[in-house]
């Protein structure tokens, strides 16, 4: 425990007394900074972005005349309307003066922060060409782009980035919803295959080996099956009503079809209970894995979950784990979970699904291999664990510092990630060229794209680029908790987290669990963003239900007594560069922990007001 506190004493005396890194400055050079100090070179690339734009629209068929003339400009109508328009836009860029002010490092509250140079400048060239990513009729550059950008993120992630293939999506939600989709189709195409040998004796596949039989298997029955003019549609799930399938199911193998589930952890993102709703499965097709003492995925109980399932007949449409859950940062033991499958596939024959949710941690998978004494090696394992994975989720809107909107879904195997054949009347489609026919959206914007690839090429998914960023983000977390640590013992510091995000609760020894939270609340809601306020926060809500190993030994530290189904955290999402910058006027840190400090007198005083006055 000793070598411990030391090795992060000295990461903290690290960070508050070496004077700032000249490559750390090289990488002041990919931000606007919190007091607009590179706007002069900003303004500059920004004219000349839209100079290059106004020169080409000129210059493309010289032959044709301007329609909009001299004269038109000096009409009254025109000029109203041009002064009308003017207004409205001062008006609204006055609004957007009272918007939450997320650029600053006063502001550690969700997952949006400030936003790099290369992100802005694509997503204004991207915004004024306004390609279309449905396919190369309405998008010649933009889906090269794109088709460039997931090379980089697949690469970064581990994959083989020639081998996979994917896209960018609105956000995570979506990309999560594409895994799922594909791994309902890879399982569905599968059980048509196993059903139909069983149907006409040529070998008799259970449930459980239909679904899960694998790619070499399965090409070598289609191999034999279309050779005798076979046709799966009748015994395909996707392709033939669902529920006639099931009844011809129970006739085939002889005992009833309840469908397909889906195993899911306790710390996951909502969208995936939308996903299964949106599949049709029904809730009780999401199973849930319960979380060990630090909040991360049970490998025990998914091997349990995976047993019952086996025993239930209950083909597994896919086991989802997470690299950076929303509410803290955890990264669940994929390296462990991807094990276990291989282990399934090489013992039993069982090929299962597997997806990563790594919407928030993905981008932690740049971290310099030197630096990476701030995360744990079982992070270190599970982040190399990624590239195992059938496919990913990844957001640059979040850690890329890429605008809204931007994810992106990933699959290893490009075989994989064609999971459908759809036309559309009025598009021309090229086979492996265009994603519209894969893809859950239809038109989509390549701003996230391009916002990607720009800061892709120019700040590096690598150790030198966004592997610094991250490492200073992640400094920034164990230096906030330190002070915290210090500064009051009343504040409970979560001690699960793996990467930058610091959650904590305001607890008095012995207390009951629903004081904690009305305590915690109002700190919370002293730090409220209706207003701006001198730091910004966000709050969690952990469910006894989903966390309950980690909440009950959490909670125990100060001898809670429990009374309510949740425990409110403050959250503090360290994504900004420059909250622990060496230069400005401000420790932010140490200001941040003097704020709170305030608040949680001012909060005591008015709960022992409140108490009185029930009395």
């Amino acid at each position: 425990m000793e070598s411990k506190n030391k090795g992060l004493s000295d990461i903290i005396q690290n960070i508050q007394e070496v004077s700032c890194d000249p490559k750390d400055i090289a990488l002041k050079s990919f931000f606007l900074g919190p007091k607009a100090e590179n706007a002069e070179w900003v303004s500059q690339l920004v004219l000349k972005i839209f100079k290059d734009w106004f020169q080409w629209r000129n210059s493309l068929y010289p032959q044709d005349g301007r329609v909009i003339t001299k004269e038109d400009k000096h009409q009254t109508d025109f000029q109203d309307r041009k002064n009308q328009f003017e207004q409205y836009l001062a008006q609204i860029c006055q609004r957007f003066q009272n918007e939450v002010p997320n650029f600053t490092p006063r502001y550690i509250g969700h997952m949006n922060n400030e936003i790099s140079l290369p992100a802005i400048m694509g997503h204004i060239v991207s915004l004024l060409h306004n390609p279309n990513n449905i396919s190369g009729e309405a998008s010649r550059v933009g889906i090269q782009i794109e088709n460039e950008a997931i090379l980089d993120l697949a690469e970064m992630l581990g994959y083989n980035a020639w081998q996979s293939r994917g896209h960018f999506t609105s956000g995570g939600s979506v990309a999560n919803f594409e895994g799922a989709m594909r791994a309902r189709a890879r399982l569905s195409q599968w059980l048509a295959l196993g059903a139909y040998l069983h149907d006409h004796d040529h070998t008799h596949f259970s449930i459980m080996e239909s679904a899960h039989m694998g790619w070499d298997v399965y090409d070598h029955w289609m191999g034999k099956l279309r050779l005798r003019g076979g046709d799966l549609k009748e015994y395909h799930m996707i392709e033939s009503n669902p529920i006639e399938v099931a009844l011809r199911y129970q006739q085939i193998f002889d005992t009833a079809y309840r469908g397909p589930v889906a195993l899911i952890p306790g710390n996951k993102h909502y969208s995936w209970n939308k996903a299964v709703a949106l599949l049709g499965l029904g809730k009780e097709a999401f199973w849930p894995i319960a979380l060990d003492n630090k909040g991360r995925l049970s490998i025990a109980d998914l091997q349990s979950r995976i047993q019952k399932a086996l025993e239930e007949n209950r083909p597994i449409m896919m086991v989802t784990s997470v690299a950076g859950t929303t509410e803290m940062g955890i990264v669940d033991p994929i390296d462990e979970v991807a094990d276990f499958l291989e282990e399934l596939k090489n013992r039993d024959g069982l090929h299962i699904w597997h997806h990563v949710d790594a919407a928030y941690g993905g981008f932690f998978c740049s971290l310099p291999q030197d630096a990476r004494t701030v995360v744990s090696q079982q992070v270190i394992r599970a982040l190399n664990g990624i590239r195992r994975s059938n496919s990913v989720t990844i957001d640059p809107h979040k850690l890329g510092y890429v605008p809204y909107s931007s994810g992106a879904f990933i699959c290893r195997n490009k075989r994989e990630y064609y999971s459908q054949k759809i036309d559309a009347p009025y598009i021309k489609f090229v086979e492996n060229r265009d994603k519209g026919t894969q893809t859950i959206e239809g038109s989509r914007s390549a701003a996230g794209a391009v916002s990607t690839w720009l800061t892709s090429k120019s700040i590096g998914l690598n150790d030198e680029g966004y592997g610094r960023i991250l490492e200073l983000t992640i400094k920034s977390r164990i230096k906030l908790q330190q002070l915290l640590k210090e500064a009051d013992p009343t504040i409970r510091i979560d001690y699960a987290g793996d990467t930058n995000i610091v959650c904590f609760c305001i607890a008095r020894e012995g207390e009951p669990v629903s004081k904690t939270n009305e305590r915690t609340e109002q700190i919370y809601e002293a730090f409220s963003p209706e207003t701006n306020r001198d730091f910004f926060v966000s709050q969690t809500r952990l469910k006894w239900e989903a966390y309950e190993a980690y909440l009950k030994e959490f909670a125990a530290t100060w001898k809670a007594q429990k009374d309510s189904d949740h425990l409110t955290f403050i959250r503090c999402v360290m994504m900004n560069p420059f909250f622990i910058t060496k230069e400005g006027n401000t420790d932010y840190a140490q200001e941040f922990v003097r704020s709170l400090l305030v608040k949680m007198r001012e909060t005591e005083d008015l709960l022992e007001l409140s108490s009185y006055d029930s009395k």
